[in-house]
């Protein structure tokens, strides 16, 4: 079984790349949605959540916007949070690739925005970086919700730099104006190792993911 490991910087078209092998029928686990399924349903993270932060609380909910904004200035509550998440993200990414490799799929996809920065490359055959022109990404990142110009650049800060990931990756999908680049692109890495034949996992995957230094 193909593991192939996705990520990119922000608004480099991440969600877009895991869509184009969604359509290709590889299954994708996407780390940005399971942390808001943790943030929205797990017992357990949200009351170790309450105890540190209570004011992120809102009508009995988490207010994720509250929540990064607390954080993302303070590297401690930033670690503090990170050893609420990841152990359980892990173990999620580990039983994702568990029941594909049961199921005898060919490839799988696992989206992580931090890949290089939690040293996951290792773990995966091949490492997959959407690119963007930075214009285009910060106009991408600035129409979200809650997001303003000194979030976006201190997100930046916390990430390897593009040029490290270009660099680090083995393949590089331009998902600028014309999406459609990006499509043939996926179809081609999917096409080329579909004629490959995959290896089989060995069951190795971190219990902890830990930043280290960029």
């Amino acid at each position: 079984m193909w593991i192939i490991g996705l990520t990119g910087a922000m608004g480099a078209g991440k969600s877009w790349l895991s869509k184009c092998f969604r359509q290709l029928g590889v299954p994708v686990h996407c780390a940005d949605s399971y942390v808001h399924f943790l943030l929205e349903k797990d017992p357990d993270v949200r009351q170790k959540i309450k105890n540190l932060w209570p004011d992120v609380f809102v009508k009995g909910k988490i207010d994720r916007l509250s929540l990064g904004n607390r954080v993302l200035y303070n590297p401690s509550d930033l670690n503090r949070l990170e050893e609420i998440i990841y152990p359980k993200l892990a173990k999620n990414q580990k039983l994702f690739l568990q029941k594909n490799q049961y199921r005898h799929l060919p490839m799988v996809v696992l989206d992580i925005p931090l890949l290089f920065e939690v040293g996951l490359k290792s773990y995966c055959d091949y490492v997959i970086t959407s690119s963007a022109p930075p214009y285009l990404r910060k106009v991408r990142v600035l129409s979200r919700k809650g997001m303003s110009e000194e979030k976006f650049y201190t997100l930046e800060k916390l990430q390897t730099k593009e040029y490290q990931r270009r660099k680090k990756a083995d393949f590089i999908v331009y998902t600028g104006r014309d999406k459609g680049n990006a499509l043939r692109k996926i179809k081609q890495i999917f096409f080329d190792l579909s004629q490959r034949s995959s290896p089989k996992w060995q069951g190795k995957w971190p219990k902890e993911l830990k930043k280290g230094p960029l």
